[in-house]
């Protein structure tokens, strides 16, 4: 707030270009700041629907020490059985389950998606 009102004065103590000029470039620092320190939180949130989920788990659980929940569903077009993986991962651990599935199920279907506020075992307690 006090950031605001230094600006406003730097308009009729200045002119209204430096106050504008002071404006730009207090919203750009607060973007800036707000996506530095969001950073920090930012993890990958996955969704894998596959055939073999028993793979992927083994590997969630055995190399990326993590787990996951599995869900039975069904193609909607194909009406075949699928499973639908859902975990989340650190930035590096979600490269090594990208390039896991790449390599074993390319048939795999990936939604991978950035998140910052995780609460639960394994992140941050309720």
């Amino acid at each position: 707030m006090t950031d605001i009102l230094i600006t406003v004065a730097g308009c009729f103590v200045f002119d209204i270009q430096t106050g504008l000029y002071s404006f730009l470039g207090l919203t750009i620092r607060s973007f800036m700041i707000d996506n530095f320190i969001e950073g920090f939180n930012l993890s990958k949130y996955f969704n894998v629907v596959c055939d073999e989920p028993e793979a992927i788990c083994n590997f969630l659980v055995h190399e990326l020490n993590r787990s996951a929940t599995v869900v039975h569903a069904q193609g909607a077009f194909s009406g075949k059985d699928k499973y639908i993986v859902f975990t989340v991962l650190s930035r590096p651990q979600a490269v090594r389950l990208r390039n896991y599935i790449k390599e074993n199920q390319p048939s795999a279907f990936m939604l991978i998606s950035n998140t910052s506020e995780i609460i639960g075992k394994g992140f941050h307690s309720i």
